[in-house]
């Protein structure tokens, strides 16, 4: 349900544009209902390869905050560790979130 909701928000913010998504093919986003709504609201979906982390950017931030914020940390419960990770996230700036998830790399895939 979030990731539906998630689509009507991307839709509601950027109306009139083109929207292509690059997607894993978790769950959530290979879900029929998924893959209607973003055809209805009219974004395109398009599919990583299974199994290429390194052209998934959110791969950069995750290691990024297993290897540096949550390793040395030892939470009471999940809630603490999500609370944790979203927190270490929002003190980034929209350049330093870039740079970790390999967006302003040389080498990134998708550069234009």
């Amino acid at each position: 349900m979030l990731w539906r909701d998630h689509l009507r928000r991307i839709r509601s913010s950027w109306r009139g544009w083109n929207i292509v998504l690059f997607l894993d093919r978790g769950s959530p986003h290979t879900a029929r209902a998924s893959r209607e709504l973003a055809a209805n609201v009219g974004i395109e979906l398009r599919w990583l390869p299974t199994a290429c982390p390194e052209l998934n950017p959110v791969e950069g931030i995750w290691r990024w905050l297993k290897g540096t914020i949550l390793c040395n940390f030892q939470p009471k419960n999940f809630s603490d560790a999500i609370k944790t990770a979203v927190d270490a996230v929002k003190e980034l700036t929209p350049r330093q979130l870039l740079t970790k998830a390999g967006v302003l790399s040389q080498n990134f895939w998708l550069r234009t």
